[in-house]
């Protein structure tokens, strides 16, 4: 098997039908052909299954809802590839994605997962991010990777520690960073492979909601034990947090003081 025809491109899609065409196009635009393409029907009832019969390539995949993680783990057992792209729905890689990623994977053979930038876009603006966590104790600060697209795993290494966690519905890519990056490294490239579309249906626009995601993910990243230089990374994340979501971290903070209040 050839390096370009072991990665599988995995498109989840819940109501997200209406972006969905692009996303293909994209998956299909690669300068290095993807073995497989998938697109996971999540329990969707706006009908993807009507633009995937346009795309003969195209396995398609459906399922009850189950969200972004049971979503994923769909497509990666019904995936066969060495490894793996995860492609929301709404966004888009750029031509060079697979190859970035296997060129990557080809200087760090032992790494879990690799990931590069993102082109983001809302409307008329546009602007290209790339943080480059050199460690765990940087993803352990913040999630740095940013956005899924950017990343390709090693299918394998993504097995055996489980997959996304199925029950968290924000935050489960970073989660699933922390748990591979205790058992194997990770590596980051300086290209630019994906485009992030902001629109008035993400998820990610209820910022209180990240937040108490964000707020999971660090507890069970603590809960799983952390060494003294990790803590102090984990206590240094908080920092980062509250400059991120200023607003939402003080109404947080209110809440919480008022359920305390409540206890008996």
């Amino acid at each position: 098997m050839s390096e370009a025809a072991s990665v599988a491109i995995i498109i989840p899609c819940y109501r997200q039908a209406r972006f969905l065409r692009r996303a293909i196009e994209s998956a299909m635009a690669q300068t290095v052909d993807a073995a497989e393409i998938i697109v996971v029907d999540d329990g969707s009832p706006d009908h993807p299954e009507r633009v995937t019969a346009r795309f003969p390539r195209v396995q398609l995949v459906r399922r009850a809802n189950g969200g972004p993680g049971a979503a994923r783990n769909s497509g990666v057992a019904a995936a066969a590839s060495e490894k793996v792209i995860f492609l929301d729905a709404d966004d888009r890689l750029l031509p060079g994605a697979v190859a970035a990623g296997l060129a990557c994977f080809a200087e760090n053979p032992d790494a879990a997962f690799v990931y590069g930038g993102f082109r983001h876009v809302r409307w008329l603006r546009e602007g290209d991010y790339l943080r480059q966590a050199r460690s765990r104790c940087d993803l352990i600060r913040n999630n740095w990777v940013g956005m899924i697209a950017t990343v390709m795993f090693d299918r394998a290494k993504l097995l055996k520690v489980g997959g996304f966690d199925e029950g968290m519905r924000i935050c489960e890519d970073w989660d699933l960073f922390l748990r591979l990056s205790r058992q194997f490294p990770f590596a980051v490239h300086e290209e630019i492979v994906a485009t992030y579309v902001r629109h008035r249906g993400n998820i990610t626009n209820d910022r209180s909601k990240v937040l108490s995601w964000i707020e999971v993910a660090r507890a069970k990243e603590r809960e799983r034990g952390l060494s003294q230089e990790e803590a102090k990374a984990w206590d240094e994340g908080a920092a980062v947090v509250a400059a991120a979501y200023p607003t939402s971290v003080q109404r947080l903070k209110n809440l919480l003081r008022r359920l305390r209040g409540r206890r008996p």
